[in-house]
């Protein structure tokens, strides 16, 4: 307890809940870490030239799945569709087995692959925060939610580590059935945070309890939520200029690489060193960094730092549109995305309501940031059509960029506008 209450402002009864949802995050990112060079190999294997293609297909699947979601949200309780998403992904990755253990694998497979990967990331990640969103209230998000995300941040170092020393032994197959694995195991911290009587909850007043009951509302509540409120919206803005922004210098970086490496092991490894560097940057700035950085400096700041941060970066890539570069950049975008913008974003709905926090985050984390890849996958194309060169890409990410920036200054000053509301409102 002493040497965790130096890394993160923490309480005696808030210990155990801390640990346990830090296992619970680390993994389910262990297990995507796992498959994710997979994933990237995939990609480069059917062409860069059907990336767009793939990232369309990406925001189909998801806009079907809304609805369906919506409806198991409204039938089971939370510890039960928890649970079922889970297993539901875990059982996939048993059937992608199969299809991959063949000698000649279908670029059908390997394209079904790609998506399902990114749909599941979309899906399980969003989950977890929700259900801490949930678990914990609005005052311990703020304390305990960079800790949680170290949790899985080692969980995204372990992951990569697994794929780089036995991809070369075992091959690919064999690593999805160790992802369905670690991913099952998962399931029994839903339950055991069902159970868990949060004593700590709102400085004492009185005890919180995670709400094992169906949502209410429609399926398409989470939907119809957005449209209703300016706040849902601009966190609707603050995610599809995300995506728009870090897209293109994704699918530069994948054209370098396939550019420089032909032999698609050199790619895996590659992309799963590239994990490792940028993971382990991220768990420092999680375990030392990130609480005080939100506690000196404000939520409003934090939140602003890295799209400045990127956007800046865009210069450097329209100066040097060279590979060392483009992953430079990449690091640099992953790591302030995880270690600060994400647990910032994921405070965002803590002054939501319970439906909010499940339906409206998952169609937002979902539908919503798959479609901004795909629409600067097609713009990318359509630049790079026209005869545009990597200055030219970078000049439009500069745009987007200091449009990202008005966003997350303006939702900023809107989150701290609903804390002050919400605290005299329990005052």
């Amino acid at each position: 307890m002493n040497i965790f209450s130096k890394l993160t402002d923490i309480r005696p009864k808030e210990f155990t809940a801390l640990l346990m949802a830090c296992a619970y995050f680390f993994l389910i990112l262990c297990s995507y870490y796992v498959i994710r060079p997979i994933r990237d190999e995939m990609a480069i294997a059917n062409g860069v030239v059907n990336i767009p293609w793939i990232h369309s297909a990406t925001v189909i699947a998801l806009v079907v799945l809304t609805p369906v979601f919506g409806w198991v949200t409204t039938r089971f309780r939370t510890r039960e569709f928890l649970s079922y998403c889970t297993i539901f992904f875990a059982s996939h990755l048993v059937v992608f087995y199969f299809l991959f253990d063949v000698p000649d694998r279908p670029r059908l497979v390997t394209q079904s692959f790609f998506v399902w990967v990114n749909v599941f990331n979309m899906f399980i990640v969003s989950l977890f925060w929700s259900f801490m969103n949930d678990v914990f209230s609005r005052e311990q998000t703020q304390r305990l939610f960079a800790f949680i995300a170290a949790g899985g941040t080692a969980g995204a170092i372990c992951g990569p580590i697994i794929t780089v020393s036995l991809v070369g032994t075992i091959g690919l197959p064999p690593l999805l059935l160790i992802s369905a694995s670690i991913l099952t195991l998962s399931v029994f911290l839903i339950r055991w945070f069902v159970k868990w009587n949060n004593d700590e909850y709102d400085n004492h007043k009185h005890a919180h309890n995670v709400e094992d009951k169906a949502l209410s509302g429609s399926i398409f509540g989470g939907l119809t939520s957005i449209f209703k409120s300016r706040y849902l919206l601009g966190i609707c803005c603050f995610v599809l200029l995300y995506a728009l922004s870090i897209t293109f210098v994704q699918i530069r970086q994948a054209e370098l690489i396939e550019a420089t490496y032909s032999n698609p092991a050199e790619r895996t490894q590659l992309f799963a060193f590239i994990d490792l560097i940028a993971n382990s940057l991220v768990l420092f700035f999680q375990l030392f960094l990130t609480s005080r950085i939100i506690k000196y400096f404000g939520f409003s700041l934090t939140l602003l730092a890295v799209p400045l941060g990127i956007t800046i970066g865009f210069g450097l890539m329209a100066a040097m549109p060279i590979l060392m570069v483009m992953i430079c950049m990449e690091i640099f975008r992953r790591v302030g995305d995880y270690a600060i913008m994400k647990p910032a974003r994921e405070m965002l709905f803590s002054v939501v309501s319970r439906e909010d926090k499940y339906k409206a985050k998952n169609f937002i984390d979902t539908a919503v940031l798959r479609t901004g890849s795909a629409s600067s996958s097609w713009v990318y194309t359509a630049v790079k059509a026209l005869g545009a060169g990597g200055a030219s890409v970078a000049g439009v990410s500069i745009f987007l960029g200091l449009a990202w920036c008005a966003i997350a200054v303006w939702l900023g000053r809107a989150f701290m506008q609903r804390q002050r509301a919400q605290q005299t409102t329990t005052i």
